[in-house]
């Protein structure tokens, strides 16, 4: 009988020591305060900096795009710069700048005048061209459209 009683003491110490361990690494992991959890996380994610001269090595300008919207009675005349992440991103984003801008009317053609009003219209079109731009490129990515044109005009 003496043994059994020790197999269960010693199972139930594990037991209770086990949980104690898991406690506390979960109470120092989960801070009380939100925003103190993210200002540490901040502080622990490291940024690259990307100087100027190498953002131009990796950026790829089309300019003046006129063409309809899916409303015959509007058109837009647009520029845009693309930024990639690397160089050889923008190598392979020029030679295929047809295909680029093929992009760039077919889906300004599909949006209606509405679409395109506002900030909320220039962030779905550069949200359209990213995605579509980067499904045609293998060496790397589109990482941000800028629009640094954009005129809608009545007929």
């Amino acid at each position: 009988m003496l043994p059994w009683i020790i197999v269960i003491l010693l199972a139930v110490t594990l037991i209770v020591g086990a949980a104690f361990v898991l406690w506390n690494s979960f109470k120092e992991s989960s801070p009380s305060d939100p925003r103190a959890a993210a200002r540490e996380q901040a502080d622990q994610t490291e940024t690259e900096h990307v100087s100027a001269e190498k953002l131009a090595e990796m950026t790829f300008a089309i300019d003046d795009v006129i063409t309809n919207l899916s409303d015959p009675a509007y058109f837009v005349s647009a520029s845009f710069t693309f930024e990639m992440d690397s160089v050889d991103a923008k190598h392979e984003f020029e030679l295929l700048s047809y295909k680029m801008k093929d992009v760039i009317n077919t889906t300004l053609t599909d949006m209606a005048p509405n679409e395109v009003q506002g900030s909320a219209g220039i962030d779905a079109i550069s949200s359209a061209l990213l995605n579509k731009t980067n499904e045609l490129l293998h060496k790397g990515k589109v990482r941000h459209v800028y629009i640094t044109k954009f005129i809608v005009t009545e007929n």
